[in-house]
């Protein structure tokens, strides 16, 4: 019995530590919504750009979040720093000619760690400002779009980065857990099986 419990204690170790990295992982923020919409197309003025992520963003003492919009040729039309509220954070703009507009960010997530990720829209309102060269260099550090994108899941369309989603390592995680927890059977049928048989020959 002594032996049995200590090989039930140890598989059942082993299957917390294999759910263990789902909660970690999901840690990070991720974008939810925004406006403009990812990949829509606007035709009315565009005077901010809000972001909004599904926990808090740290405010790192107003200089938790950079937003920087930019159109196809890589000018910028933000006015101002971006402002963290909880879940959205806001930036200023003054958009120029209708066109393609990139909205590239960098956050602090809930969880201490930077996330930064990238979007698009189509803007074909009147122009409300020229823009200008570089971002502003009060709001910190330029942030660049994530070098490989694919299609968001979220209803906008918003790019996400290459790295595996939350969702998915949560999935493996409970498969993990699922197969730990079949074997730890598999070994209690052998287990006490060998005991009934050993039973019986005595």
């Amino acid at each position: 019995m002594a032996r049995l419990g200590a090989v039930i204690a140890a598989v059942a170790g082993a299957a917390a530590l294999a759910l263990l990295p789902a909660g970690a992982a999901s840690a990070h923020d991720y974008l939810v919504s925004s406006t403009p919409a990812a990949n829509s197309t606007v035709t009315e003025p565009v005077p901010s750009v809000t972001l909004t992520f599904d926990d808090i963003v740290l405010d790192e003492g107003g200089h938790g979040a950079l937003v920087q919009v930019t159109d196809a040729s890589g000018r910028n039309f933000e006015t101002d720093c971006a402002s963290v509220n909880g879940r959205s954070v806001t930036a200023p703009v003054a958009l120029g000619a209708p066109g393609s507009y990139r909205v590239t960010w960098q956050v602090v997530s809930a969880d201490g760690h930077p996330v930064s990720d990238s979007m698009q829209f189509n803007y074909q309102g009147p122009k409300a400002g020229g823009g200008h060269d570089g971002p502003l260099a009060k709001c910190g550090k330029a942030v660049r779009a994530p070098a490989a994108q694919s299609k968001g899941a979220q209803g906008g369309g918003a790019e996400q980065s290459a790295s595996v989603s939350p969702t998915v390592i949560v999935i493996i995680s409970v498969a993990g857990g699922v197969v730990v927890l079949a074997i730890v059977a598999v070994l209690l049928v052998i287990l006490l099986g060998g005991r009934k048989r050993k039973a019986g020959e005595e």
